[in-house]
């Protein structure tokens, strides 16, 4: 009982001081009546002076257990406390968290608050996923990617931020939707891009059209605007016309469907403009064409000179082709060198004779086509055969001179 009174005396001294100078307590404005667990002695008992007290109490920590978890912290003046309020953080549970974390400090928290990253919880799993710095996760969010979850999806399939951010940008709203560009084999977010602004949003549709062998969105496009379907496109697109305006030129020539395009393409018309050709020649219908292609003309103009001959039909025109004359207007030039028949034409050719002007040079030496022959096997050419035929030479033995009688 004594010790407890004497105690008590003491404390009193304490505050009141023994006539002299205030005590520091009572210049933080003690009075040595507060209950005891805010008692001048509370505060000093977890380590606050009496010269920090005020400011303790002006960043709104009223009680000394406040202050104590605050220290606990490493907050070990009301400065450090305070610098941890200004980011928003008010309690020390809170600072615990973002300690617990790696992060002691206000200016390791601070980049993470301010990239929209609030919680010790929320940070730890960005850091979890990989994502180790604030810049990082604003490149993520700027992105429009927020959920931790959706970022480590992102990066299974293989891509960074920065390459991430550029399928964002090209309308690819999730990465399940990006897996299934990517399992297309459209791996640019450029290409992507240009199939949505064809008007073909999603990866399932695009995949129609590449099936039907239209792998590009522009093409695409033309058959979309066209009201054509991915199957009515794939007919077509077998037979290599691709686009759909090409499909209009080839409708405008009288072909109308993917089969009569294709009797035409098999013969090697490969466009409506190799078709106009046949038709200016009159040759309109892949039967006939082929017809001449098969008796040896592979080109509608000299399908043009055949029908304006008097070997108008490939049935005329063969006999004559099989025996090398590949225009009728060579036809005229054999007849000058009397070969007025497919087989008085082949007579030369067989023997190496090309042309008309050629067995006409040849004549100028020789009647007899077997020694033409046999000059030509010995790789002579006109101008040199009449080096080549043997010529008499002049008789130079001088005669004796005579005896004189």
């Amino acid at each position: 009982m004594k010790t407890k009174t004497f105690l008590l005396l003491a404390s009193t001294l304490l505050i009141i001081g023994c006539g002299g100078a205030p005590t520091p307590w009572q210049k933080a404005g003690f009075s040595g009546e507060e209950d005891q667990a805010n008692s001048w002695q509370a505060w000093e008992a977890v380590h606050v002076k009496a010269k920090d007290y005020k400011d303790w109490k002006k960043i709104g920590v009223k009680t000394p257990d406040e202050a104590s978890d605050w220290m606990k912290v490493n907050a070990k003046i009301p400065k450090h406390a305070y610098q941890w309020m200004k980011i928003g953080i008010k309690r020390p549970i809170d600072v615990r968290g973002w300690r617990n974390i790696g992060l002691y400090d206000t200016q390791r928290v601070k980049p993470w608050i301010d990239a929209g990253i609030t919680t010790p919880k929320q940070t730890k799993a960005w850091m979890d996923s990989g994502v180790k710095t604030p810049k990082e996760a604003i490149l993520w969010t700027n992105a429009g990617i927020t959920d931790v979850e959706e970022v480590k999806s992102w990066k299974r399939l293989g891509l960074n931020i920065n390459e991430i951010s550029l399928w964002k940008q090209a309308g690819v709203k999730s990465y399940k939707e990006g897996r299934k560009w990517l399992k297309l084999k459209i791996k640019r977010p450029k290409l992507v891009k240009e199939w949505k602004r064809a008007g073909i949003e999603t990866p399932e549709e695009a995949s129609t059209w590449i099936r039907a062998h239209i792998p590009l969105a522009k093409i695409a496009s033309e058959w979309k605007k066209a009201g054509k379907t991915p199957e009515e496109a794939q007919k077509w697109a077998e037979i290599s016309q691709l686009r759909y305006p090409d499909v209009v030129k080839w409708n405008a020539m009288g072909v109308t469907t993917a089969a009569q395009a294709k009797q035409w393409v098999d013969l090697g018309v490969n466009s409506p403009a190799a078709l106009g050709l046949w038709k200016q020649a009159k040759v309109d219908t892949p039967t006939a064409a082929n017809a001449w292609i098969k008796a040896g003309v592979l080109d509608a103009d000299t399908a043009s000179d055949w029908k304006h001959s008097a070997y108008n039909t490939p049935a005329k025109a063969s006999p004559w082709l099989s025996v090398g004359v590949k225009y009728p207007q060579e036809i005229q030039g054999w007849k000058e060198v009397d070969a007025t028949t497919p087989k008085g034409v082949k007579s030369w050719t067989s023997i190496g004779v090309a042309t008309p002007s050629d067995a006409k040079a040849w004549l100028k030496f020789s009647s007899s086509k077997s020694k033409i022959e046999k000059w030509i096997e010995e790789g002579y050419v006109p101008q040199e055969a009449k080096s080549a035929t043997p010529v008499q030479q002049p008789n130079t033995q001088v005669e004796p001179a005579s005896t004189s009688k």
